[in-house]
């Protein structure tokens, strides 16, 4: 019975040394590479249809340009719908469908565009605290972002899923009909792919970070009842983690940490039925 036991707990041993060297890897350092800042547009319109007591179904189009707002960037047409659970609890879905611009420049320096297809699914949950004549809120939402065509699984995730979690402060000015607010919003990533010196012989990688850090000062004003205005400015600080492979040999070709600022001005139009 001793013997037996023993033996069990040696193999049991070996296999995890073997699991440990499978996916032990040494540490691969990235380099940095610091892309200039951007300064883009966004403009969206929104549709605001109630469905039933604290339940509506809202649909909006939105254009994004980049490039110092030389570009289209994405045209994302998007569907969602909220409930408002209890007072200070609202809960909410959406899908979106998005048009995404591909930039690409051949060994000849030649640039080619082609549009692709995104697929973004969302769920979050709000949270809200009333303070005198300021609102405060935190939001949670769990975005998976799904690509239309074929990617290697060790350089992309597909779905690729990030957690973003936003702190809003808005001011209700006594009668008045603009309302000003900041918020600051974390994207965390929860299943990037991180780099391993050659796939053929690692497991893939698995990288979590915080790939943006968002700043938001904006105000909304309100036209009446039912037409609504907001007017903001993000700034971004981005970064992320990208790994290219050799094709065949599965070797580390290229394992860089990109990072940029962007300067983001929107404007949203909210109708109400």
């Amino acid at each position: 019975m001793k013997f037996s036991l023993r033996l069990l707990t040696f193999v049991a041993m070996l296999m995890g040394c073997a699991t440990l060297s499978a996916q032990e890897v040494n540490p691969v350092t990235p380099k940095e590479v610091r892309l200039d800042d951007d300064v883009q547009v966004r403009a969206r319109a929104i549709l605001d249809i109630p469905l039933a007591k604290n339940l509506s179904l809202d649909w909006s189009e939105q254009v994004r340009m980049h490039n110092n707002v030389s570009d289209v960037d994405k045209i994302v047409s998007s569907v969602g719908i909220s409930y408002k659970a209890l007072p200070w609890l609202k809960v909410g879905a959406s899908y979106g469908f998005v048009n995404t611009r591909d930039e690409e420049t051949d060994a000849l320096g030649n640039t080619n565009v082609e549009w692709k297809i995104r697929h973004q699914a969302n769920v979050d949950v709000t949270g809200s605290y009333k303070l005198g004549r300021v609102k405060l809120s935190l939001r949670e939402r769990v975005r998976f972002a799904f690509r239309g065509d074929s990617v290697s699984s060790y350089e992309h995730a597909d779905p690729f899923i990030t957690l973003r979690s936003r702190f809003k402060a808005a001011y209700d000015i006594r009668q008045c009909r603009w309302e000003p607010y900041a918020a600051v919003e974390l994207y965390t990533t929860l299943n990037a792919r991180g780099a391993v010196p050659n796939y053929l012989n690692y497991n893939v990688a698995y990288k979590q970070y915080i790939n943006r850090l968002r700043f938001t000062l904006g105000t909304e004003f309100k036209i009446n009842n039912y037409h609504r205005l907001d007017i903001y400015y993000h700034f971004h600080m981005n970064q992320s983690y990208e790994a290219r492979y050799k094709a065949n040999k599965g070797d580390l070709k290229r394992w860089d940490l990109e990072k940029q600022n962007c300067h983001v001005i929107g404007i949203d139009y909210k109708f109400k039925l």
